[in-house]
This record gives structure tokens, sequence and C-alpha cells, in this order.
């Protein structure tokens, strides 16, 4: 993990970060350090140089999503350590289960990973980043993705309508690994449903076994 610079906060404005929340606004900034470019890791400090944790920059309103509140930078195995506290918490819920083979791995800043959101398909990955730093992670992510969650088949990366500005014209949705046909048949709560991933909404669409009776939703 490649640290590019440093953001330094303005006194008092440490607060809200001690308390573990992920978002450093830029009107909170005193100071920036190196060559920071759109999607790049940094590390956050208060007014008295004290490390706060470390995340990924963006030039906006929200100027830091934290990714980590340590003291010392994330190693290689930060994406590992992230999913397969992740997967603990699902597997707590008895999920996946034999009635139930889908569910969502990461959601956003509820798993300490604001920007992602990670579906699983019985068997499949689909990733959606919401942020720059995100795309830019994408392959450490789909690596991760494959190390971690036992079973996986393929990764589908799914952020083109989800990146910001001018990135959505600029970026595809692909497979990271692998291949899936769609639609995908998948159970929930012993409901059949068939989802796409690649033409639906979000990061799939589904339609249940009551076709005919027009029961449609997104998932």
């Amino acid at each position: 993990m490649t640290i590019s610079g440093k953001i330094i906060l303005k006194k008092g404005k440490e607060i809200s970060i001690q308390r573990f929340h992920p978002w450093i606004f830029s009107g909170a900034i005193q100071k920036k350090e190196g060559e920071l470019t759109d999607g790049c890791w940094v590390e956050v400090s208060d007014f008295k140089g004290n490390i706060l944790g470390f995340g990924h920059y963006q030039n906006g309103s929200i100027a830091v999503r934290m990714l980590s509140f340590d003291k010392t930078a994330p190693n290689e195995n930060f994406w590992i350590t992230k999913f397969e506290k992740a997967l603990q918490t699902r597997r707590a819920s008895d999920l996946p289960s034999d009635i139930t083979n889908a569910f969502r791995i990461i959601h956003g800043e509820g798993d300490g990973l604001p920007g992602l959101i990670i579906d699983y398909y019985d068997g499949v990955a689909i990733v959606q980043a919401h942020d720059i730093g995100m795309h830019i992670d994408r392959m450490q992510i789909a690596s991760a993705l494959e190390k971690t969650v036992e079973g996986i088949k393929a990764i589908y990366y799914k952020s083109q309508s989800t990146l910001p500005g001018k990135m959505r014209d600029a970026e595809q949705n692909e497979y990271l690994l692998g291949m899936g046909i769609v639609p995908h048949i998948i159970i929930e709560h012993s409901n059949k449903f068939y989802i796409d991933w690649e033409e639906g909404q979000k990061t799939g669409f589904f339609l249940d076994e009551c076709e005919n009776r027009g029961l449609l939703g997104s998932f």
C-alpha cells in the first residue's frame, strides 16, 4: 500500500475521527502535503501531527474517506483482513446457508470501507465502487476476494454508473475474475430468484418464479 501524502486537520476537527467517523470534509483540512491525486492513499493527522489513520483522498466536499484508524500504514493484507472480518459477521448470521446463498459481503461504511459495495450471488461477487480510490484499488480488492470467499468463481466489476464525473464515460463494466452466465439462479429464504448483474440495475436485477404475476424488483 503506497501512501502518497498527508492530510493535517484543523484544531478540533480530529474529534469526529477519534469517534471513528469515516468522512473528512474539505473544510476540516488545515494543510496538505505530498503529491495528492484523486484516489490516492493518504495519512491523516491532527494539528499536532499525531496520526489518526489512513484513507482515500479525493478533491471534493468529502476530501478523505477513512479506511483505517490505526497509527501504522495498511500493509498488503489490508483487504484480506477487512473481508475476513465482514465474512465472520455474515457467518454469525448463517450466511451463506442451504436456504440463502446470496447476501451483501461489504456494505460501505457499515463494514469500514466507505465507497465500496460487494454483493455475493452463489459463487459470483459483484463489486461496485462509489469513489475513485476504490476504483484504483479494484484489482487488489478482486485478489483479496478470491483468497477469502470460499467457492468464488467469478468477480464482476460494475461501477460505470456509480463512479464520479467523467469517469462514468471512460470506464466499462467487466469481469475481474472468471466469467458468469446471466440470468443466474440464487435462493433467498428458500425462494428462487434470477439475477442479471450485467444488464440489471445496481448490482443485479431479480425475477422470481412468479414472473407471470409481474413480481419484479431490484436486489
